[in-house]
């Protein structure tokens, strides 16, 4: 269970950045294609928050405790800090690159929780995963 519950704090830590990124650039976004950008970056860091608390109760319900500060979060995410002075594209692209790093991990917390029987696991990732595809698919349809 312990490879489990280490995979669940890197994945919860990597949601929290990459809801901390897609709300930094939603406020920075400016360009011709700024309000479709800036609703869409508003939406998804929105649905991330949520997953984030979503997340972060399952590993409580697995008497984990959720990593809870800002320099834990940064050793342990497999997702990077926004970038500053970037482009719209490449704060997509970015975003993009974010997305696909999550839906890796969360393939990894995956086998685990089977391997473990861990059925609310399983089923919790399994909507992240399908959550976040959609992201990748929104967000490369601008790359295209």
């Amino acid at each position: 269970m312990e490879k489990l519950y280490k995979l669940l704090s890197d994945t919860q830590a990597s949601l929290f950045l990459l809801f901390q990124k897609t709300w930094v650039y939603h406020w920075h976004i400016v360009g011709p294609d700024f309000k479709q950008i800036h609703d869409l970056f508003g939406d998804q860091y929105a649905e991330i928050q949520e997953e984030v608390d979503r997340i972060s109760e399952h590993m409580r319900f697995l008497t984990i405790k959720p990593i809870s500060s800002l320099s834990r979060v940064l050793e342990v995410s497999g997702v990077e800090e926004a970038k500053t002075n970037i482009s719209e594209m490449e704060m997509i692209k970015d975003l993009l690159e974010g997305h696909k790093k999550i839906i890796d991990m969360l393939g990894e917390v995956a086998e685990e929780a089977e391997a473990q029987k861990s059925r609310g696991t399983v089923n919790l990732v399994d909507d992240l995963n399908e959550a976040h595809g959609k992201f990748v698919w929104m967000l490369r349809s601008f790359t295209e």
